[in-house]
């Protein structure tokens, strides 16, 4: 019988020895060594298990007798023996006399056995390990016994639970840090004060870093990314920038704000990039402006032709001609569109009612919409604050939304174009009742020449698949953003944002 005086000392001590190290095996043997001592148990052992109630460790109380162990014979403890009993039935046995009441596994490290205990070491619901007490004699164990050890194994399942998460935790932190340290593009950590907690091999390379623990704007490049997170604490928790490094080289900086972190920087060298998209813009306008006096020989000859006695046959190839001529016409100043756009060529900035633009833009598909029956909704508030832009570029914004919806939207559909304001922006919607966009088409469509595969059953429909590329270069140029909300059969949302004029203050 082991009195509550003594029970209460013992679990103080134990729970103290749960917090001098996170070295399982020591801990865990100096708690057997502790209740063995104080059930006056002639040994004792633990088994700390999987979640297949594999045995993974065994442990004695005397480990300098510690013999070699078979798996066979662990294996037969935990599908025969008390151990296994009570880890299949979560719960502790205390067992008088072991020849009359349970069959017993005996193991090379067993000494003479005539009564015993064993208890769970369990954690919600889990079985994660089982302690064994030993003796030679009968009847030496009683509940106080039982009552004891249980309770130690309640301690003892929350430091192996313990013990395994850290060991997890530390695992995918060295593989994290693996992954982070070999990458290629540089990785900075930067915390609230501005100061360089973590980075890579990449970053030290690319900052000149020697040590750690540096001021942001004492490293080479540091007053760019400075700028860059104070714009990024103005805006949101994410974002990505292009900016040009001191060196003439060309970054995309990708900054994340982690909250118990501090904001992540990662920087991927597109120089190169940059230079072939150039090369392919030069390369494209050049060619480009070349087409256009051939073709314009080529139209001005065919409609010479269309005044000519021709055949039905002869008129019907000088239409063909004419249109193809025009689609190529169409592509080529939508090329030269999108490099002056690109360039910021020939552009007056001003203050731009979007409202007005979009009603005389809408004005102009009146046609349209009445050949294929189309019901035009249009909410279009005439008090909106201004935007600065270029008002034939965002007439050409509204009109390539617009004119898509009609393509894509069946006879009969329904088109809605609205403006609202919203904080600091005023945000353009036009929505049609056409097939919608497949989820994985949508980061897609805005990519020059991208066209959305044709669905089962649908028409072809014409387009050159710059629409949408210009829209996207124009309104991310006046620092707004773009994007398509979509889905199969309900139709497609385009939806723009501009930034409202700044307020100018009165004199």
């Amino acid at each position: 019988m082991i009195s509550h005086a003594v029970s209460t000392e013992l679990m103080h001590t134990i729970s103290r020895q749960f917090n001098t190290s996170l070295d399982l095996d020591e801990v865990m043997g100096r708690v057997l060594r502790l209740t063995v001592e104080a059930t006056e148990a002639t040994h004792g052992s633990l088994f700390l298990l999987d979640e297949q109630g594999r045995v993974t460790r065994y442990i004695l109380a005397r480990p300098e007798q510690a013999p070699e162990i078979s798996p066979h014979n662990l294996e037969k403890v935990m599908t025969e023996g008390l151990t296994g009993w009570v880890y299949q039935h979560q719960q502790g046995m205390l067992l008088d006399n072991i020849a009359s009441h349970h069959p017993w596994i005996k193991l090379p490290s067993d000494a003479e056995t005539h009564s015993a205990l064993a208890v769970p070491l369990l954690h919600q619901n889990r079985v994660n390990g089982v302690l064994v007490l030993h003796h030679e004699e009968s009847h030496h164990f009683d509940e106080s016994h039982l009552s004891l050890v249980t309770g130690i194994a309640g301690q003892a399942a929350i430091a192996v639970e313990n013990a395994r998460l850290f060991s997890q935790i530390r695992r995918e932190r060295e593989t994290l840090d693996a992954l982070i340290t070999g990458m290629p593009n540089p990785v900075l950590v930067i915390d609230a004060e501005e100061k360089i907690i973590f980075i890579n091999a990449a970053g030290r390379q690319l900052l000149g870093l020697t040590q750690m623990d540096l001021a942001l704007a004492s490293v080479e490049g540091g007053i760019i990314l400075k700028a860059a997170l104070k714009e990024l604490g103005q805006n949101s928790t994410s974002s990505t920038r292009e900016i040009h490094w001191p060196d003439g080289r060309i970054f995309s900086l990708s900054l994340n704000h982690v909250a118990w972190l501090g904001t992540v920087l990662t920087l991927n060298d597109i120089t190169e990039l940059k230079r072939l998209d150039e090369l392919k813009s030069a390369f494209v306008e050049t060619v480009s402006h070349d087409l256009r006096n051939p073709l314009a020989t080529i139209q001005g000859f065919a409609m010479l032709l269309e005044m000519e006695n021709l055949s039905e046959r002869g008129r019907s190839n000088l239409s063909g001609l004419l249109q193809g001529v025009a689609q190529i016409q169409n592509l080529i100043q939508n090329l030269l569109d999108l490099a002056r756009i690109e360039a910021k060529m020939d552009e007056q900035i001003e203050a731009c009612d979007l409202t007005e633009i979009t009603e005389d833009v809408l004005s102009g598909f009146e046609l349209q919409l009445a050949e294929k029956e189309m019901t035009l909704v249009a909410d279009l508030p005439a008090d909106l604050p201004w935007v600065l832009g270029n008002a034939l570029r965002l007439s050409q914004v509204v009109a390539n939304l617009v004119s898509n919806a009609v393509k894509y939207t069946p006879k009969g559909g329904r088109i809605t174009v609205g403006l609202s304001h919203e904080g600091k922006e005023i945000r353009l919607a036009v929505s049609d009742s056409g097939p919608g966009i497949p989820s994985e088409e949508q980061d897609q469509i805005f990519e020059r020449f991208y066209r959305v595969p044709m669905m089962e059953n649908s028409e072809w429909i014409e387009g050159t698949g710059l629409g949408l590329s210009i829209v996207k270069a124009i309104i991310e140029g006046y620092g707004g953003r773009v994007w398509v909300e979509s889905e199969i059969g309900l139709g497609s949302t385009f939806i723009c944002t501009l930034p409202t004029m700044p307020d100018i203050p009165e004199e």
